[in-house]
């Protein structure tokens, strides 16, 4: 009994360390934010799509390859967000 609480302390040691370090919690922190971004992205897609595939105009603007720019635009966008949102997390 005794060895288990030296090990829940030594742990809770090492935690207390690591938790304090500034690069580890921004690491934790940066992690947080990209989950966060990911599960707004896919609530807003979701959103979104039943509008887009009922639409009769949006099977011209599919077969015109419209939909394949729009969405090379948006993924450059939020690729360029997130390295925006990158550089300045961990300049700071």
């Amino acid at each position: 009994m005794p060895l288990l609480f030296g090990i829940a302390n030594f742990l809770g040691g090492a935690a207390s360390f690591i938790l304090k370090h500034p690069f580890v919690s921004k690491m934790m922190i940066f992690s947080i934010f990209t989950a966060l971004l990911t599960l707004a992205f896919d609530y807003l897609k979701s959103l979104v799509a039943p509008y887009v595939t009922s639409n009769s105009v949006m099977s011209l603007a599919a077969y015109l390859g419209v939909l394949d720019a729009l969405s090379l635009f948006i993924t450059i966008i939020v690729a360029g967000f997130g390295v925006k949102q990158l550089l300045a997390f961990v300049r700071s």
